[in-house]
């Protein structure tokens, strides 16, 4: 699948679109999902244009592939996860409801004990 960048995580990315940043770094942000399924809901989002992982994973710089992994760490340590337990999610096409066509990690974590 081509990249489309008539999407929202683009027009985020390139400050288009108003978001609430947890992070801004020189390969990914990461913000809070506006429709959240777990009490603790953030996506990590590359800033190049992949349309998922495997894109992502094959193309990318090992730059970039080092930053968005060590984001996806330091999110779940800002979130205080790493003891809780987290779940990791991303969807690839429309038939696995991969609503935009841009890299997104889920990170998703229930503050409850």
């Amino acid at each position: 699948m081509q990249y489309d960048k008539n999407n929202v995580f683009y027009k985020i990315i390139n400050k288009e679109l108003n978001s609430n940043f947890i992070l801004d770094e020189k390969h990914f942000i990461a913000i809070h999902d506006i429709a959240p399924r777990a009490p603790i809901h953030v996506m990590v989002i590359p800033k190049g244009c992949y349309v998922d992982y495997y894109d992502f994973i094959t193309h990318a710089t090992d730059e970039e592939i080092l930053d968005v992994n060590k984001g996806i760490a330091k999110i779940i340590e800002m979130m205080n996860l790493a003891q809780k337990g987290y779940r990791l999610l991303t969807n690839s096409g429309k038939s696995w409801t991969q609503e935009i066509m841009h890299l997104h990690i889920h990170i998703m974590g229930n503050v409850s004990e």
